[in-house]
Parts: structure tokens; sequence; C-alpha cells
């Protein structure tokens, strides 16, 4: 009888502490609502707007419970102002089936500053609460809170690859005894083109003049009178004066 009035004074004592500490408000598991051991549990919270804030929570370490602040088994660590949920799988072996599990959380920071869930059910679970697992119960290492920030000024260096001239160089003049090894690869192809233009130019000379000359020679032919032509206009000239 005494033994079930101590149980109840304690977790009626417990209950007080999680309705006073509820600034980070568990919305899930709910009261009376059941996980099931080797499954993913869903833990979810938010800020409720009361003293202390859910910012001074900061990164806490995260456990799940039973009865006076018995550890059953440790959950990851996190930032809750960063994040509002969190997923762990209850490891049967911890405890046994039992309604009287909660989720616990402490502030690294500062170690006064807890939130607790409802409490909940785990079933499909084989353990006990009097040979707690060692291998649940292992501390997990805390993220660390701050960022170191390297505030040192970071000067931009000009490298220069090459230069590149805007200027061009004045272009040599071109004359009839310029040696065609003084040129680049881009004036013998000039030098080649004004080549072949020159043979084309010579060519075309060389057939004017022929032109000219076949012509001269027809004008010789065409003014040179043949020997009959000569006696006919004559022997005309003849005829005509006898009349």
């Amino acid at each position: 009888m005494h033994s079930f009035i101590a149980l109840a004074l304690a977790l009626f004592s417990l209950q007080s502490i999680l309705c006073v500490q509820a600034a980070l408000y568990v919305i899930a598991p709910a009261s009376g609502s059941t996980c099931h051991g080797g499954e993913e549990c869903t833990v979810q919270w938010l800020d409720d707007g009361e003293t202390p804030l859910l910012s001074s929570f900061g990164v806490c370490t995260v456990g799940l419970y039973t009865g006076d602040n018995q550890l059953v088994q440790t959950i990851e660590p996190l930032d809750v102002t960063a994040s509002h949920s969190l997923t762990f799988t209850p490891i049967p072996e911890a405890g046994p089936t039992s309604d009287t599990y909660y989720i616990s959380f402490i502030s690294v920071d500062n170690g006064t500053v807890r939130a607790y869930s409802p409490f909940f059910q785990l079933d499909q679970m084989s353990g006990s609460f009097s040979s707690p697992l060692d291998s649940a119960t292992a501390s997990i290492p805390v993220p660390s809170t701050t960022a170191t920030l390297d505030n040192t000024d970071t000067t931009l260096a000009t490298i220069t690859v090459g230069t590149l001239a805007t200027v061009l160089p004045p272009i040599s003049t071109l004359s009839a005894t310029t040696p065609l090894s003084t040129f680049s690869p881009s004036s013998s192809r000039l030098t080649t083109s004004v080549s072949r233009t020159s043979a084309a130019s010579t060519s075309t000379g060389s057939s004017i003049a022929s032109g000219a000359e076949s012509s001269n020679s027809a004008s010789s032919r065409t003014n040179t009178l043949s020997p009959t032509t000569i006696g006919v206009l004559s022997l005309c000239l003849i005829v005509v004066s006898l009349f």
C-alpha cells in the first residue's frame, strides 16, 4: 500500500514538473499515444511563448526516460531552435512494455533549462527497468554550438597572363627589290597574290599587244591594193575618157 502511494506521489510530482517547464511544448508523442519498439518514433515540439523561451534552450541532450529521471535510451543531441522534430527508434531490449515513458530535453548551456514530453506508451519491448542496457544509455557526443568565422580580409590578386598590343606596328613599304624572305607568312600570302596578279597583268598585256599587232596587220592589208585591182581601175579610167 505504501509503495503504491509513493509511486503515485512520484508520478504526480513529475507531472507537475512537466506542466511547469513547458516552454518547449512537446506535441508528439501525445499523452496516452503509443510508439513501438524497433520502429521509428517521431517527436515534435513548439514554443508556447512562456518562460523559458525556446531560444534559451539551444543545443539539448535528449533521452528516453521513465520514472524519476531514469534514463532508458539516449537520443542524438540537437539544436531545438533550429529544428522542431526528431525521429528515434526505441531499442526493444532497453526496457519493458510500459506507459510510463517520456522524452527529456536538457539545455547544454544551462542544465536547469529542461522540458519534458507527456507520458506515452512503448510496446513490443523486451527489456527491464531494473537492468538498464549499457549500449542504450551510452552518452552521445554533443555537436558544437558555435561556428568560428574567419574575419581575415581577403585580398584579391591580379595575375597577368599576357599582354595585348593595342597599336599595330607600321606596315613596311613594299618595293620591287624587297626580298621575299623578309616577309611574314601573312606577307608571303600577299606576295603570292601580288605575283599572281602581276603574272595575270603581264599575260593580259601580252594579249593586248598581240591584239594590237593583229589589228595593225589587218589595217595594213586593208590599205594595200593588189595589182589586179589597180589594173581594173586603170581600165575604167580609160573607158571613161573615151566617152
